[in-house]
Formats: C-alpha cells, structure tokens, sequence
C-alpha cells in the first residue's frame, strides 16, 4: 500500500524534470509543485481581456470543439493563459458556428501582421479531422 501511495504521484509527474535527482524531501516538493504550477498555467485559460481602444468580442468554445460567436481583440489579458498568471499580451481574431470556426491567437510576443508569429487554427469537429491548421486542444483558445 505505501509504494502505490509513492508511485501514483511520480507516474503523474506531467511534464516535470526527474524528481530522483532531487537533493532531499524540500527539494522534491518544491520540484514537484513548481511543475504543476506550469502544467496549470499551460492548460488552463481563464481571465479577462481588456484593450486600450474599443473592441468588441462575444466568442467561446469548450475544449475548442464548440466554438460559438466572432470576436476581434489586440490587448492584454488578467488570468491565467499564455503559459503565465498575471497580466500578458494577447491577440485574438476568431468566430465559430458551434461546428466549425477559426481562430488566430496571440501571446506575449506577436506581430498581428505576421501569421508566423500567430498561432492560427480550425476549431471545433473539422479542426481534428482536417489540415491544414493545427489541431483544436493544441493551443490556449
């Protein structure tokens, strides 16, 4: 029973270094907490976005599968997103019809009018099936 209890938390390290190379038990929690903390920050978006100049966003998805509205907006972000919790540059140009949409992203740094420094990407059913965009759940949305 205590080696399952030590084993189920290490096989559910996520993304994290080895934990045997820590040095003692501090180090090890504190290894251990840093990198989930990133995991969070990487798979969760939830916040506020805010601009210096009127924009004008109603969009959304679940799990970018569902996406639903348009929204155009070039300012920052207060939450978690981006791979970070605070405030962060941000960059959205997106609309969906509940089955399909599109939408291009933007994080910290990012030319509006250089794609390649955007992510863009088909949501909803048709973005898992179909090239040439990358695929929905791969980016914050």
């Amino acid at each position: 029973m205590a080696a399952a209890l030590v084993a189920v938390p290490l096989g559910l390290q996520g993304c994290s270094g080895p934990l045997w190379r820590a040095k003692d038990s501090a180090e090890f929690a504190w290894s251990y907490v840093r990198d989930r903390y990133v995991d969070l920050c990487q798979t969760i978006d939830g916040g506020i976005s805010f601009t210096t100049k009127p924009s004008l966003a109603l969009y959304g998805h679940f799990a970018s599968l569902t996406p639903i509205g348009a929204g155009h907006i070039d300012g920052y972000f207060l939450g978690v997103g981006g791979g970070q919790i605070g405030v962060t540059r941000m960059y959205l140009s997106g609309y969906g019809v509940l089955i399909w949409g599109y939408e291009e992203l933007g994080w910290r740094d990012f030319d509006p009018e250089d794609m390649g420094t955007l992510w863009c990407q088909d949501v909803g059913v048709p973005g898992l099936l179909f090239p040439p965009y990358g695929r929905p759940g791969q980016a914050p949305s």
